[in-house]
């Protein structure tokens, strides 16, 4: 995912990427190909890549452990520059400073660390999924289980009545 800098004109350029995840470094969840579209703006003082990622991962539901494809996309902006006080007038996190002497960028570790950190923490398979039984363990989804409310251990009456009492003078 290289872009050739050296002799490029001023203005914007369009590129497409399509990379497979081992290319990048993505762990094995990712199966399907990563597609990166990028828009490149050369001006006299700096490169501004705006870049949209795309792809697949396959995981599991946390809440009622189903597999599923997850589809995964999203944008990010880098500013190349070649000079220090440029740099210091963008975010640090979107900001690169190149050698003088750079004639190409590779945008595969950019692109890498972007699908990393877009990636949800929770995987949800549907927003109403009901999850699993913790009785029986049964997919909720799938219908209803044949589990009954199991009565609260007595042991813990006197701290429910200790609560409802606080409730109550609080009200």
């Amino acid at each position: 995912m290289r872009i050739q800098v050296g002799g490029l004109s001023e203005g914007v350029h369009e590129y497409s990427f399509r990379t497979t995840p081992a290319e990048l470094g993505l762990p094995p969840g990712f199966r399907d190909e990563v597609e990166t579209n990028v828009t490149l703006e050369k001006t006299s003082r700096q490169l501004f890549l705006r870049a949209t990622v795309s792809t697949t991962a396959d995981v599991e539901c946390d809440r009622c452990v189903t597999p599923f494809r997850e589809p995964l996309g999203f944008g990010y902006q880098m500013h190349y520059v070649w000079e220090e006080s440029e740099a210091e007038r963008v975010d640090p996190s979107e900001v690169q400073v190149l050698s003088p002497g750079t004639t190409m960028i590779d945008l595969s570790d950019d692109v890498r660390q972007s699908v990393l950190l877009a990636f949800p923490l929770k995987h949800v398979c549907r927003e109403d999924c009901r999850g699993l039984c913790p009785r029986c363990g049964r997919n909720l989804n799938e219908g209803s289980c044949d589990c009954k409310d199991v009565p609260v251990d007595g042991r813990w009456d006197k701290l429910k009545e200790l609560q409802n009492n606080k409730s109550n003078q609080a009200g």
